[in-house]
């Protein structure tokens, strides 16, 4: 593959980049904007309940403290997106791809029926940054003590600096939600980094196997098929929620047979694309999201049939490009064991 295939158009959940400026978050910390996430704000005394009788995580026990991984799903239990969510003492607050987000406000809208809570497109309200590679840390220490994994610090002016799962090439992974027209040393930080293009952060949640759901895959997944549980964002002690009778049997019957995997290519991933079995004339499984990888070539996550993933696999045909599988950076456990 060439080393710059910038050229050729691609689906949201696909970065192509030149692979040297992906290489920049393995040699320092760097600064992405990712202005391609939008922000839904759900305001009113019901907005917690509402919330939590429509995602699949638990919103009602969600703190100021945390920044939480969940699903919005139909009610067949495929993901219509999935969110990264916080709140404050007026809101809740829906982090996912702006290209999405009237399709999820509106279909979120359409169930608030009697609830108090009020739905509204945020996105002005909020900036999204990313601080990833070696030494980001550090960079943030003018804050005082930076969150451990899976914790955020609310900052003094309402932002909040939370630290990411780490990924096997990039430890050190922060992303600050910070409201526009704040002036905090996080933001003061990040300004004295290099600034780079938001594709290096995708690249890390792809090397981190955390899962986006964009245009192109939207519908296609249900929660565990691209592991949205082993990674926190599904509660199953809670109350039902749209598809939770799907996702609830999947998980306790033992009917999911599909699961996300992390792959290279030398080819061009995109997105939505189809996955084939060596041999086999029909696709088997999906690209989740893909980026342009530091040394070359495309990194990616696909979903397919487990007894699939360690086959011969192609991209776009049972002849196209080859993928070449690896281990996740974490297990695929029960989580309801």
């Amino acid at each position: 593959m060439a080393d710059d295939p910038t050229t050729a158009p691609a689906p949201a959940g696909t970065w192509l980049l030149p692979r040297e400026e992906v290489a920049e978050c393995l040699r320092e910390p760097v600064a992405a904007q990712l202005d391609e996430l939008g922000v839904i704000a759900v305001e009113g005394p019901d907005a917690v309940s509402f919330l939590h009788a429509q995602l699949t995580n638990d919103v009602a026990g969600l703190d100021a403290e945390r920044i939480q991984l969940n699903g919005y799903c139909s009610a067949k239990g495929r993901l219509y997106a999935v969110i990264d969510n916080w709140r404050d003492a007026e809101s809740v607050y829906l982090q996912l791809p702006r290209e999405i987000l009237p399709a999820v406000m509106k279909r979120l809208s359409m169930f608030v029926l009697r609830a108090k809570a009020k739905l509204r497109d945020a996105s002005g309200d909020w900036r999204s940054i990313a601080i990833v590679g070696p030494g980001a840390a550090r960079a943030l220490a003018a804050i005082g003590a930076v969150p451990q994994a899976g914790q955020a610090r609310v900052l003094s002016d309402g932002s909040r600096l939370a630290r990411l799962p780490a990924a096997p090439q990039v430890k050190e992974r922060f992303l600050l939600l910070a409201r526009t027209g704040a002036t905090n040393p996080a933001l003061e930080a990040c300004a004295r980094l290099k600034q780079v293009p938001s594709g290096l952060y995708w690249w890390t949640q792809i090397d981190a196997a955390i899962p986006g759901v964009f245009a192109a895959t939207q519908e296609r997944f249900v929660p565990q098929m691209i592991n949205l549980e082993v990674l926190g964002g599904v509660n199953f002690r809670k109350g039902c929620y749209p598809g939770q009778e799907v996702v609830a049997r999947s998980q306790y019957l033992g009917k999911l047979r599909r699961r996300m995997q992390i792959a290279h290519t030398d080819g061009i991933a995109r997105a939505g694309a189809d996955v084939y079995a060596d041999g086999v004339a029909e696709p088997i499984g999906t690209i989740v999201m893909a980026a342009t990888a530091p040394q070359g070539g495309m990194d990616l996550l696909f979903e397919c049939p487990v007894e699939r993933a360690a086959g011969t696999l192609h991209l776009d045909s049972s002849s196209g490009p080859r993928l070449a599988p690896r281990p996740l950076p974490y297990a695929l456990v029960d989580v309801t064991a």
